[in-house]
């Protein structure tokens, strides 16, 4: 009986010894299995941010490259600073600017092939026609004297306080402004400063109720004033502020594009610290089956 209890003893510190292998080798491979899993999810997550980092670049490229296309733009518009250069293109529409200078007032065009100025723009005042002033736009090679003789008709025709030809192309020994045979011919980039002091004369003119004759006494004063060199240089420092302006535009976008630098890079280390607290949580949710089994 001693010897047979012996032998049990032995079988069953046998198995006892096998069985904590088994235990012990199936807690090392479910640790292995755990810690793959774990480096799946690693692999996983930092693919996954590895993308949204891409994304953003590309993203910021090209918000970058809009950029660098607008700043062109403005370094070019600083560029042309000398006044023969201003209003270069005709293409700028003088009826959409004085639609857009001047809402409240009378602007309307003159279909080709009809007799008349290119516009006739009423001056409005309280819903009532205080005044007009006719234009004509011009963008030819070269001068003729038959341009302000045709507009200077269409003026008496429409019984206008004033006329203005825009041209980039002047009489010989003239530029940027001039008076011939009471046409103001200008060019195109000084014509809203212009047309708003000829409309002030003209609703002053209404408002005082001046006789045709004071009229035509306070027209060839602004004329006058228009066409001297105190107004040339009132015009001057009026467009150094403008380029003043203009170059302030043009930092404003350089730190607007830093500040989207600055802020591209906050975003991708906000989505990586993120991406560090959700690996914390997973290795904390996924040691929690093996300590249930152990």
């Amino acid at each position: 009986a001693e010897a047979a209890a012996s032998g049990m003893m032995l079988e069953l510190a046998r198995a006892k010894e096998k069985a904590e292998g088994q235990l012990k080798a199936a807690h090392t491979e479910s640790e292995q299995e755990l810690k793959r899993r774990l480096q799946e999810q690693r692999d996983a997550l930092e693919s996954d941010q590895v993308k949204k980092l891409n994304a953003e670049k590309s993203k910021a490229f090209s918000e970058r490259q809009k950029l660098e296309g607008k700043l062109q733009l403005l370094q070019r518009q600083l560029q042309r600073k000398s006044a023969d250069e201003l209003g270069e293109g005709a293409e700028v529409d003088l009826f959409e600017t004085l639609k857009a200078e001047f809402p409240d007032d009378r602007i309307r065009r003159v279909a080709k092939g009809h007799a008349g100025a290119d516009l006739v723009h009423e001056v409005v005042l309280h819903g009532s026609v205080c005044g007009r002033v006719v234009y004509d736009s011009k963008n030819r090679a070269a001068w003729q004297n038959g341009f302000v003789d045709k507009l200077r008709k269409d003026q008496l025709a429409e019984k206008a306080d004033h006329a203005v030809l825009t041209t980039l192309k002047f009489p010989s020994g003239a530029q940027q402004i001039h008076f011939q045979d009471g046409v103001i011919v200008i060019n195109p980039a000084r014509a809203i400063a212009v047309v708003q002091i000829l409309r002030r004369q003209v609703l002053q003119s209404h408002a005082l109720r001046l006789s045709a004759e004071a009229r035509a006494e306070k027209s060839a004063q602004i004329y006058e004033f228009i066409t001297s060199e105190r107004f040339a240089q009132l015009l001057s420092e009026l467009e150094t502020l403008s380029d003043d302006l203009l170059d302030i535009d043009v930092k404003e976008h350089r730190a607007h594009e830093l500040v989207w630098n600055r802020r591209g890079q906050t975003i991708r280390t906000l989505q990586k610290t993120r991406g560090s607290i959700a690996i914390e949580i997973d290795q904390i949710i996924g040691t929690m089956p093996t300590e249930r089994s152990a």
